[in-house]
């Protein structure tokens, strides 16, 4: 059985494949019910419809490319049943055969475990400038 820090770190690593594969039904089930992602570039969205809004959003600014989301330095602290965590982003895009870092920040997070599954309560992109 996994830890509650290796399941939040498996958390992390879905969520970025969920995304970036365009499984926005999976992604959107890594929050909880009233979830938050919180982005400087493309805005605030709460609760399961405005993160439907969002992936409808994130698809047009990739403008059909492929984007890879790498997560580093990860930093979990477990409280009970809650959690909050940090890591590193660098955010790639491909388009017509031309891959260039579009992004770098961090992902500043806040958990919650609702029954055996970890989730985001909320999730804030800040990007460095």
């Amino acid at each position: 059985m996994m830890s509650d820090r290796e399941q939040i770190y498996e958390l992390y690593v879905r969520y970025a494949f969920a995304i970036d594969a365009r499984r926005y039904e999976e992604w959107i089930g890594y929050f909880t019910d009233g979830g938050v992602f919180d982005s400087s570039r493309l805005g605030r969205f709460e609760g399961r419809e405005q993160l439907r809004r969002f992936t409808e959003t994130y698809e047009r600014a990739r403008e059909g490319g492929q984007t890879r989301h790498v997560l580093s330095n990860f930093n979990v602290e477990v409280a009970g049943d809650v959690a909050n965590g940090a890591c590193y982003l660098n955010l790639y895009l491909t388009k017509n055969g031309k891959t260039e870092m579009i992004g770098v920040g961090t992902y500043e997070d806040r958990l919650r475990k609702v029954g055996s599954r970890w989730l985001f309560e909320s999730r804030k992109v800040v990007t460095d400038r």
